[in-house]
């Protein structure tokens, strides 16, 4: 069923609205923010009509203490399926001076283009032109530590807002004679936020197959960094330092809350001390940072100076947003994967499963008690050879098929029933 113009337009603004305020709310700014409050279809009295118009967005910013907002930002979504014309600038300016002509300032969106008269009269009258070719909001920030462009030449910034044809950037942004290339720079070229500093929030995480994990996996066991069963880890940070030209620092000693750390300028990774209360959480936050350096160093170094990992984003990522936790769920599955890599975990379950006399080659965990039990032995036995959790573990032979869990419970309840 078609979408309706009006509903088109409200999820043009809703999707605006949503990304303006997160940025502005947002924790990691070098000051939070310039107590900047965003609202959404907000009305402001006009002297001139004597009623309150209505805005789209605005964006009211106070100094400390004051008991009015000191700038008022306005934001005029238009999802149109023509250019914005010069009429509409000027019902936009008029508006806008009804309502705060010395404090207040314009900026305008649209999904379509500019007439070249319309760029020009919003230019001399200071308003805003933003144009989006994009339905993702997540590209509307695609953020880089050296993306902001001084005084664009003049015909190219006009060619990229006014030419339909053009569509090689989904953010196109013109405020202050300034090329504005996101919606971080936008608010800052305003005034609204002092600082940003970006996070995986962010940052559109490609999806990664299974396969190709497990591919790098194998790359990575032809290369000397498993005894036996185990993953060396003094081995297997010695090759990726000489890999990547970058250092380990193992068993850190600070005053910061994480348990693993990447920093991509330079490029090192720390572990903290904090991680060795359990040696096989130590392994995993090693094989979680090792993902992250292998999977994503490439994407984050460009958005990002360092990324920290603590008990959350390892063991209770599923709470974090959709872009965070594919970050940390694929870092995940590529520490399972290196610690219990495909052929090594076969080998180790199948000859437990002669001894348990399992001859279907394959763990059953139901209700009862005694298939409960042995599944657990296994589990441990397995837990130990890898030294890795037995909950990684049992994760891992459901994904090779080498466990079929029928009672959908935490695997901590059912230890604590079997009094483990």
């Amino acid at each position: 069923m078609a979408v309706s113009t009006t509903t088109k337009g409200t999820n043009f603004e809703n999707a605006v609205f949503e990304l303006v305020e997160k940025l502005v709310k947002k924790g990691d700014f070098f000051v939070p923010n310039k107590c900047s409050i965003v609202y959404k279809k907000k009305k402001y009295y006009s002297d001139k009509r004597k009623s309150d118009i209505i805005f789209d967005i605005t964006i009211e910013t106070k100094i400390a203490n004051a008991p009015k907002y000191s700038t008022l930002t306005i934001i005029e979504c238009k999802n149109l399926n023509r250019p914005i014309s010069i009429d509409d600038i000027e019902e936009f300016s008029s508006k806008i001076n009804q309502v705060g002509e010395h404090n207040t300032k314009g900026i305008i969106i649209t999904s379509n283009t500019f007439q070249k008269a319309a760029k020009n009269y919003a230019e001399n009258t200071g308003i805003a032109l933003i144009r989006i070719l994009s339905n993702k909001s997540l590209d509307w920030i695609s953020y880089r530590k050296d993306s902001r462009i001084k005084k664009p030449n003049k015909e190219e910034i006009e060619y990229k807002l006014t030419e339909a044809s053009y569509n090689a950037q989904p953010f196109i942004g013109l405020v202050n004679d300034t090329e504005i290339l996101n919606f971080a720079d936008l608010l800052l070229e305003y005034g609204i936020i002092d600082g940003f500093t970006d996070s995986e929030e962010f940052i559109d995480i490609p999806f990664i197959t299974n396969d190709r994990i497990n591919e790098i996996v194998q790359r990575l066991e032809n290369r000397n960094v498993y005894n036996g069963l185990k993953l060396d880890i003094d081995n297997t940070i010695q090759l990726l330092e000489d890999i990547y030209q970058m250092k380990f620092y193992i068993d850190v000693n600070d005053d910061e809350d994480y348990l693993g750390k990447i920093s991509f300028n330079p490029l090192y990774i720390k572990i903290s001390n904090k991680a060795r209360v359990d040696k096989n959480r130590w392994r995993f936050t090693i094989a979680h940072e090792i993902g992250h350096l292998i999977l994503h160093s490439k994407i984050l170094k460009e958005r990002i100076n360092e990324k920290s990992d603590t008990e959350q984003t390892l063991f209770e990522y599923y709470q974090t947003n959709g872009n965070s936790k594919r970050l940390e769920m694929q870092a995940n599955l590529f520490a399972s994967y290196l610690l219990l890599p495909k052929h090594k975990l076969q080998y180790s379950a199948y000859q437990l499963f002669k001894q348990y006399r399992i001859h279907r080659n394959q763990l059953y965990l139901d209700w009862q008690k005694v298939n409960q039990q042995e599944v657990y032995e296994i589990l441990r036995k397995l837990s130990d050879s890898h030294e890795v959790s037995v909950e990684a573990v049992k994760i891992r032979l459901i994904q090779l098929g080498l466990l079929v869990d029928k009672t959908d419970m935490r695997l901590s309840t059912i230890l604590r029933q079997l009094k483990w």
